[in-house]
């Protein structure tokens, strides 16, 4: 049992490690393309943060416990919440916009299966101050170009608008809370019962005709779902209103450069209830998990008790995107980085002597492995050349005595001596290794 990781939690070995690292290094250099300031939060929060209005499904499943204060507290299940409450306290008197972004670990009681870990890895984008469909449109863009810079070209989005069922609900003086558990349903594919609790609050039964016909309407036609939509939602004028603005962001996600294919779905609803308008989910056509996903959260900065807000954002799934790739693009996973330079002793050099040569090389910004296993020197070579080093050096008690280094060349198996003093040619002689 010691040996073992609780359950749904994962070690990560050093090639997955490397490829978690590429995922993260693009994401921060989308971050830098479109403005986003990195910012982390706590991984441990207080439970109201996240039970006031991120969902049912999230609530079951937070990891919550008292701690020795006696206060509840949860391991974050997501970062939304964090950033609203962040929006809400500390970055109050920043003017908007306010483009943030994070990558942080989360944690829910999941059942452990394809894509779901109890402990996982997101990569946030968060655009926070405008209603304009141009923020919503951005987020597109940016999870766009993650995917397109991580390789995974075939990727596609499923979009929609949660304000369409909102406002026709609202017509029906259906109040928020019941209006999140009906959207949860439709999430969770549980079409009979959310009709079920429709009714029970007072909408009828052309009122539910409309939904469920909304909700047939997929594909990605967008002229042909507009006109059909539009004529279901010619007594809704919101409604009405909230089709025209996913329109629009399609179209501006379009001209800002997204070409993935866009399957537009009015029926599309996502577990988090803090939702309020244009959502999205984004992932590649041999999977039935998405891969990332978001939308627009106007008032929960202001439930956290902040000036009203408005925002939209996304997360993108790094542990979902390692797990696609390691499974159907293991070719493409990084190798672990390591020193392309073995620096070896031999013929009872002093120790003082090895490790100030590892010094100097190390302070001219050169990755270095010393052998610490007192190999023979053909033991050291196979173990540099099975290592995919490029350079091994050696010193030896007469090196030490004039203050040299010899440099091997492995793949060109020929060997140069140099003072130690002389960098110049140290780097001339080290061409090709990168430096740190």
């Amino acid at each position: 049992m010691l040996l073992d990781t609780p359950r749904g939690m994962d070690d990560l070995l050093p090639r997955e490690m490397a490829l978690k690292r590429r995922i993260e290094d693009v994401i921060r250099e989308v971050f830098k393309l479109y403005g986003y300031l990195e910012v982390e939060t706590p991984t441990v929060e207080y439970y109201e943060l996240f039970a006031l209005k991120s969902g049912e499904e999230i609530r079951e499943r937070m990891f919550d416990f008292i701690d020795k204060g006696g206060r509840r507290v949860v391991l974050r299940p997501e970062v939304t919440a964090s950033i609203a409450r962040l929006v809400a306290s500390k970055l109050k008197a920043m003017p908007p916009p306010l483009r943030l972004g994070y990558i942080a670990d989360c944690y829910r009681y999941d059942e452990p299966q394809w894509g779901r870990r109890r402990r996982f890895w997101q990569g946030g984008f968060e655009l926070i101050g405008s209603k304009d469909p141009l923020a919503d449109a951005e987020i597109l863009e940016v999870s766009y170009e993650v995917f397109s810079r991580i390789g995974l070209r075939d990727q596609y989005f499923k979009v929609g608008h949660v304000g369409i069922f909102r406002e026709i609900l609202k017509s029906y003086r259906v109040n928020e809370k019941i209006q999140d558990r009906i959207l949860t349903l439709l999430d969770r594919k549980m079409i009979v019962e959310a009709f079920d609790l429709m009714r029970k609050n007072g909408v009828d039964e052309d009122g539910v005709k409309v939904i469920e016909n909304l909700m047939k309407l997929e594909g990605t036609d967008l002229r042909k779902i507009s006109i059909d939509a539009s004529n279901i939602l010619s007594p809704w004028k919101e409604a009405y209103r909230d089709l025209e603005d996913l329109c629009e962001i399609i179209d501006l996600a379009r001209e800002g450069g997204v070409e993935s294919k866009m399957v537009v779905s009015l029926g599309l609803a996502r577990g988090l209830e803090y939702y309020t308008g244009f959502i999205f989910e984004q992932s590649v056509p041999d999977l039935r998990i998405a891969l990332n996903g978001g939308g627009r959260y106007d008032n929960l900065i202001e439930l956290f008790g902040g000036n009203p807000t408005p925002a939209v954002g996304c997360a993108i799934g790094i542990t979902r995107i390692m797990q696609y790739i390691l499974e159907k693009k293991a070719e493409e996973t990084p190798t672990p980085s390591r020193p392309r330079i073995l620096l070896t002793g031999v013929a009872d050099v002093s120790k003082r002597y090895v490790m100030k040569v590892a010094r100097i090389l190390r302070g001219m910004g050169f990755g270095v492995e010393v052998e610490v296993l007192s190999r023979k020197l053909p033991s050291a070579i196979e173990y540099a050349l099975k290592s995919g080093m490029k350079f091994m050096i050696i010193v030896g008690r007469r090196e030490e005595a004039e203050e040299k280094i010899s440099i091997r060349d492995l793949e060109l198996r020929r060997q140069v001596e140099l003072p130690l003093s002389d960098e110049e040619k140290i780097m001339e002689a080290l061409t090709g290794v990168e430096r740190v």
